[in-house]
């Protein structure tokens, strides 16, 4: 290593005699090289001047012989130069060609003619024959010429001496040069070897107290000073930095132990937090649960008007209270990094309308016009989460209508490019332009005194904006004071299904229409998709009119020269029914308008065909009784330490037929309970003295594992829904989570889901036979079946009945090819009977005569039928009946509410 290190110093010498050998060298040959060539250029003149002197002899002698043309004399005269060894050829050239030659007797083409000037001394070295040539004169005429060749044998000689004599020289030069070196090396590089191995020491060792030894007074004693007080600063600094690591030391240890003691703190005041909102939540939610089921109850119940309107208010005020903890959590599982998006298909439209169905009374009760904007290009389909899209569009439309006064909320939506954009508008009060920026930040708004004038909780637009991230997009506000605001959140698209394109007005139709009052959104969508059909505006009186049923019930009359005319009924104004009856009105459409039902409109009046479906009055979901399912002979525990949570639940359980309700108030009374009797469900409040839920959950496993018993279904009746007590149930063995408050849709819901299979539900006394309907063959489904759907209640009922379906019917087929495989023909008659019946309520038609005819075969005996096609027809069926309510994000593997 040490040899090494030292091998750079031990060659600077030799470097250094190197160095001068190679100057002297290449000295040495440029000065022989310059030598050489200034001896080949001499040469070349020596040769041209001795060679034209033998060839002028020769011409002067020749002169008479070759006027003559006297051969033999002209021979004679070159015989005379014959003695010349340098010669190699010579010749006499008369008037009509050679007279006489002497030598080789050939010319070269090669030779190099001196008689042409300056000749290059390359040329010189790479040639051996030189030629010249002079004229023959007579009487002061040229009769011919005298050519001479000569070889260039002495060239080489001459050089090779210019060559010996620059190498004697050389040889001196460079002797010389070594001698110089060994001086230098003797004051110079001996010094810095002694200083490179002081270095190397230094470095090998670690040794910062060695010092460089120090001669002469040259620049090499310099070098050797400036090293040794680069060691002596060395020396201070690693003194320094001792000092300072270990005082270093002590101040980590100490911060260390501030540190742990606060990372401590932090995870007990999160713990707590964590705790607390779960806490918080559950005694929130569980008086809840009784006011809003309660509430619910007593507003579908046969009350007079006023109390009605009372039970309503209360109901809607515990649902916005509802909305406000939904918020929090929301904003608590955003801040834990626990909130999640789906990538399924959604159609945009469906979500707006949705939204715009779902804000339709608040903004009728606050006078504003409320309608969504669809541009043509927005896809039909993509990829995304229609819960948390509707959940961002809805809490942009909330915010619109709190702080708008008069006027209009528009919804839009557009594509740009890959980007969805989402826009809300309105013509509000408007933000101020120093509030912009933070007002997507949680707990804040515009101004401090907007919570008390407008309410809120300040999380919405916080939720909404950290939703949209989750989805890969970004959120906005352009707004200005008194004139309104707009929200907008643009979203990438990804797996686009291409929507159909607009309807265009045929050929030979009426294109006027004329439109009523209606509101500024309204207005502004109507008026879109008019003009991109190709109608024209208020033009005169118009082939067809739009407008309010108000407006057309106020005029009393059908209009002269009207084609058509489309009434905009509000939910739950009555007026649209006579409308139709007295011939005001060829079709009714619900306000808030909505795509699904503005569309086929359009394209009738476009294309001049019938409208779609006979019109229908527009009655508000929320003044019908909803009709729900009905589980009569269904036997239901209750077990729960709340005595109001124990009513609200067996009076909501009555509501759907089940009458057979136990009621217990602990966890081991649960148990004992359901080792006594026997259930087809059991509802377990998750916190309970003496035993809780869970436990009493596990216990009733257990006894079940060691009997033998049939698993009865355990659900869990909780209102934990954040926090180690929102996923207890899991743990415990239960087969599913209802979160109080619930509602009667969710309660059905889940008996359908646990208990709808039962024998009871077969048992229970059917409704009287309709008359046989003849559905088309191999039609996948029966439109009389859904309509009948539709006439028991709202789309929100329908899509309900239908999510139930998609969650159940996958169920039902995995069962149905488990017992086909097996061989086990009673198991593949009772899941085809189950598949077939599900499919038969919801007009699943094909799907319904596919699996009866599987189950006639295994219960005849015959065969055990084949339902390899099920799972593609089943999909295909979800796709249909998705479309048919506008509900995309219904598939095969199953949604629910």
């Amino acid at each position: 290593m040490r040899a090494a290190s030292l091998n750079p110093l031990r060659s600077l010498a030799g470097r250094l005699a190197l160095i001068v050998a190679g100057a002297v060298a290449g000295a040495l040959l440029l000065a022989t090289g310059l030598s050489a060539w200034r001896e080949v250029e001499r040469y070349a003149a020596d040769k041209r001047e001795a060679l034209r002197m033998t060839a002028q002899v020769i011409a002067a002698a020749a002169a008479g012989a070759t006027a003559r043309g006297d051969e033999a004399a002209a021979l004679a005269t070159l015989r005379a130069v014959a003695g010349d060894g340098a010669v190699v050829y010579a010749a006499i050239e008369g008037q009509g060609g050679i007279l006489a030659e002497q030598g080789i007797g050939l010319r070269l083409s090669e030779d190099i003619d001196l008689d042409q000037g300056r000749v290059s001394p390359l040329d010189l070295m790479t040639t051996r024959t030189l030629r010249v040539s002079v004229p023959v004169i007579e009487t002061a005429r040229e009769v011919g010429r005298v050519v001479i060749v000569s070889d260039s044998r002495d060239l080489a000689a001459r050089i090779g001496e210019v060559a010996g004599t620059a190498l004697l020289a050389g040889l001196v030069a460079l002797g010389l040069g070594l001698a110089v070196s060994l001086r230098l090396q003797r004051s110079v590089t001996r010094p810095l070897a002694a200083l490179a191995r002081t270095m190397d020491g230094v470095r090998l060792h670690h040794d910062y107290t060695r010092r460089a030894d120090i001669h002469g007074g040259d620049e090499v004693e310099g070098l050797a000073k400036t090293f040794n007080a680069l060691l002596g600063a060395v020396n201070e600094r690693d003194r320094a930095i001792a000092e300072h690591g270990a005082g270093l030391e002590r101040e980590v240890a100490a911060r260390t132990v501030d540190l742990i003691e606060a990372k401590q703190a932090a995870d007990a005041a999160n713990a707590a937090k964590s705790t607390f909102l779960a806490t918080m939540s559950h005694e929130i939610r569980t008086p809840m649960n009784g006011m809003l089921v309660m509430a619910e109850l007593l507003a579908n119940a046969e009350l007079p008007p006023r109390q009605q309107r009372y039970a309503k208010v209360i109901a809607r005020s515990g649902q916005s209270l509802l909305a406000i903890i939904n918020d929090i959590l929301d904003f608590a599982k955003v801040e834990a990094g626990k909130l999640e998006v789906e990538r399924i298909p959604v159609n945009p439209r469906d979500v707006a309308d949705t939204v715009v169905t779902l804000f339709g009374e608040r903004a009728r009760s606050a006078g504003l016009d409320l309608a969504a904007k669809v541009a043509p290009d927005v896809p039909a389909s993509l990829l995304g989460d229609p819960v948390r899209l509707g959940q961002v569009l809805g809490n942009f439309v909330s915010n619109a209508l709190k702080f708008t006064g008069a006027g209009h909320v528009l919804v839009r939506m557009e594509r740009e490019g890959d980007v969805l954009l989402i826009a809300v508008s309105d013509t509000g009060i408007g933000i101020p332009q120093d509030k912009l920026g933070q007002i997507f930040s949680a707990f804040s708004q515009a101004d401090q005194s907007t919570t008390r004038r407008y309410g809120g909780t300040g999380l919405g637009l916080s939720i909404a904006e950290r939703l949209i991230a989750a989805m890969g997009g970004s959120v906005g506000v352009e707004s200005r004071i008194g004139e309104g605001s707009t929200f907008w959140a643009r979203i990438p698209i990804e797996g686009a299904v291409p929507a159909e394109p607009p309807a265009r007005i045929g050929a030979g139709l009426p294109d006027g229409i004329r439109l009523g009052a209606i509101g500024g959104a309204t207005r502004a969508v109507i008026e879109a998709d008019l003009l991109a059909a190709g109608f024209r505006l208020d033009c005169g009186a118009g082939a067809h009119r739009i407008a309010l049923a108000s407006e057309l019930a106020a005029l009393g009359r059908r209009p002269d020269q009207i084609a058509r005319i489309v009434a905009l009924v509000p939910i739950g104004d009555p007026a649209g029914p006579d409308l139709l009856e007295r011939g005001l009105a060829d079709e009714l459409m619900r306000w808030p308008l909505v795509q699904s039902e503005w569309r086929p409109v359009l394209a009738a009046l476009a294309s001049g065909a019938p409208f779609a479906t006979p019109a229908a009055p527009a009655q508000e979901a929320s003044d019908r009784s909803a009709a729900l399912p009905s589980f009569a002979g269904a036997r239901v525990l209750v077990a729960d330490d709340s005595a109001v949570n124990r009513e609200v639940a067996t009076e909501a359980l009555s509501r759907l037929g089940v009458t057979a309700v136990t009621c217990v108030e602990d966890g081991a009374a649960a148990v004992a309970s359901s080792a006594s009797e026997t259930f087809d469900l059991i509802l377990m409040d998750g916190s309970m003295p003496v035993l809780d839920g869970f436990a009493a959950a596990a216990a009733i496993r257990a006894r079940e594992a060691e009997t033998g018993a049939a698993r009865v279904p355990i659900v869990a009746l909780t209102a934990h829904v954040v926090g180690d007590g929102a996923l207890a149930w899991q743990a415990a063995g239960m087969d599913g989570m209802l979160a109080k408050p619930f509602t009667l849709a969710q309660l059905a819901a889940l008996l359908a889901r646990h208990v709808a299979e039962q024998e009871f539900a077969e048992q229970a006394a059917p409704p009287e036979p309709e008359p046989e309907r003849a559905v088309p063959v191999g039609a996948l489904l029966d439109e009389q079946t859904l309509a009948n759907l539709d006439e028991l209640g709202d789309g929100d009922f329908v899509a309900h009945v239908l999510r139930l379906y998609a969650r159940q019917a996958p169920g039902a087929l995995t069962d149905l090819e488990a017992a086909l495989a097996s061989g086990d023909a009673p198991a593949a008659a009772r899941a085809a009977h189950s598949l077939k019946s599900m499919s038969a309520n919801i007009g699943a038609a094909r799907m319904k005569d596919t699996a009866g005819a599987i189950e006639a075969s295994a219960r005849a005996g015959d065969a055990m039928g084949d339902a390899t096609a099920l799972p593609a027809l089943l999909a295909e069926t979800l796709v249909a009946l998705a479309a048919r309510i506008g509900a995309p994000e219904m598939r095969a593997t199953g949604t629910g509410d």
